[in-house]
């Protein structure tokens, strides 16, 4: 036998040597987790032969109900709101709304303190328009209250045919209040991008699905053909979605160093990102600001964190919604349904899990806070529809029309602030007009301030390609 042969016998021997003894540990690893929970599984299945033999209707029961039922609970007892069962009905919709359009009111959920909570509303639908936002605690959906119930069940709820309505009601800063949004189709375009100005690039990001890195290329190469000064980010009210997404953005903007790495329990989870030079699109003399808020979640605190942490952006804004988990979906045999599970967490450049924490950004912005009469005015301003009348009479109001609305509104005994009132009108009204701008120069003081970095220069830059603030 040639050595060149026999070299390559010894390799594939030790390899398969390899694999075998790691098969063995796995099937040992997990025939002795089984040995341990068969004493419990005894428990259950007599609980099972129990239902079946005594039930009074146990000839009405199916057994997948059955099973699928105690799938359910086992992981509901993990007490991660991210793990989930995945009804059949869960998974197209899940499909559905990574993939396609869905009508319904526009807001990502999870559960929280036995409620539904708001993780962010998804820019430009009814529940944007209206003001909902990351952290607000939906009480009920036309009377039914939510207490208890699933995610997917308070999705179902919200969910409707296009231009039905659905009345909330929703608990913020320990206020009550009620809310009335028309459903619409969800059209889940993830990017949009202009130039303020002629000199700065503005890039929104609203989700991060599997097309989502393709379009910020397209946007990020209109920037560098046009050079732009700067460029803004803005993460605000994006829940997240796909990590693979996420990397490859921040790739755009970083030549080398560590973006993101996960740890969970399985070989395959423990991974490092880098950055290549090989995907760089805009170079390091161009400063980068983003902008965060407490809808920024998941995905959006990948990139946020990276890009802080290497120091190749700027953050504003308000500190990040802190979900720092990674979950993957397994489906059970026919494939019809399954469970989406926490399998691993993800550490910033630095080392840093963000998970229930958050990120903080280096400037903080916060928008102003109401007055107890103000959220009470509010509160009645919804109820009354007041907003909605008004754009129904005046697709096109002047100034003296809006001057005129408001103090019409003050003597009739509603309390609220010029600017609260103003920005309310100007989401309904740009919601009408396909034509208006994607960003908001006169009400939004976080891009405001994000504006005022880039272009009074309050960047400092070194020949490293970091960045930090000036005094």
């Amino acid at each position: 036998m040639k050595k060149k042969e026999r070299f390559f016998w010894i390799c594939s021997v030790c390899v398969l040597l390899a694999f075998c003894t790691f098969n063995v540990f796995v099937n040992n690893a997990s025939a002795a987790s089984f040995t341990q929970a068969f004493p419990y599984m005894n428990k259950f299945i007599s609980v099972f032969n129990a239902i079946k033999s005594d039930y009074v209707d146990a000839d009405k029961l199916e057994d997948k109900t059955l099973i699928n039922g105690a799938i359910k609970g086992m992981l509901d007892a993990i007490g991660d709101p991210y793990t989930v069962y995945l009804s059949e009905k869960d998974v197209k919709d899940l499909q559905t709304t990574t993939t396609g359009t869905f009508a319904g009111v526009g807001m990502i959920i999870t559960e929280k303190d036995g409620y539904i909570g708001v993780v962010s509303p998804i820019e430009g639908t009814p529940a944007f328009r209206k003001g909902m936002k990351s952290g607000d605690l939906l009480l009920s959906v036309n009377g039914e209250t939510l207490k208890g119930v699933s995610v997917s069940d308070a999705a179902d709820k919200l969910k409707g045919a296009s231009g039905t309505s659905v009345n909330i009601e929703f608990l913020r800063d320990e206020v009550k209040y009620e809310v009335e949004l028309v459903r619409a189709i969800i059209d889940l375009p993830t990017v949009k991008y202009d130039i303020i100005n002629n000199e700065i690039g503005y890039l929104r990001i609203t989700q991060f699905s599997g097309t989502t890195d393709k379009h910020v290329k397209e946007a990020l190469q209109n920037f560098r053909a046009k050079k732009v000064k700067g460029i803004i980010m803005d993460l605000r009210m994006n829940p997240g979605g796909l990590l693979s997404s996420a990397i490859s953005i921040v790739d755009f903007f970083q030549d080398k160093g560590t973006i993101v790495s996960t740890k969970g329990r399985r070989l395959n989870e423990q991974t490092v990102n880098s950055a290549s030079s090989f995907n760089t699109i805009i170079a390091k003399d161009v400063p980068v600001v983003v902008l965060i808020d407490s809808g920024s979640a998941s995905a959006s605190e990948i990139v946020s964190g990276a890009l802080k942490d290497t120091k190749r952006g700027i953050l504003v804004g308000e500190k990040s919604f802190g979900k720092g988990s990674v979950q993957s979906i397994q489906f059970l045999q026919d494939g019809t349904d399954g469970f989406k599970m926490t399998t691993a967490k993800y550490y910033t450049p630095s080392g840093v899990s963000i998970h229930g924490v958050g990120i903080e950004p280096d400037i903080a912005i916060k928008e102003p806070e109401l007055t107890e009469d103000e959220r009470e005015g509010l509160k009645k301003i919804y109820k009354d529809k007041i907003i909605d009348e008004f754009v129904k009479l005046h697709k096109n109001p002047t100034d003296k029309d809006i001057d005129s609305f408001l103090n019409e509104m003050r003597n009739k005994g509603y309390v609220f602030t010029d600017r609260m009132m103003r920005r309310l009108l100007k989401n309904t009204l740009d919601y009408e007009n396909s034509s208006a701008p994607i960003y908001d120069l006169e009400y939004d003081i976080q891009l405001q301030k994000a504006i005022e970095i880039l272009t009074n220069n309050s960047i400092k830059y070194n020949n490293k390609g970091e960045y930090s603030l000036l005094k």
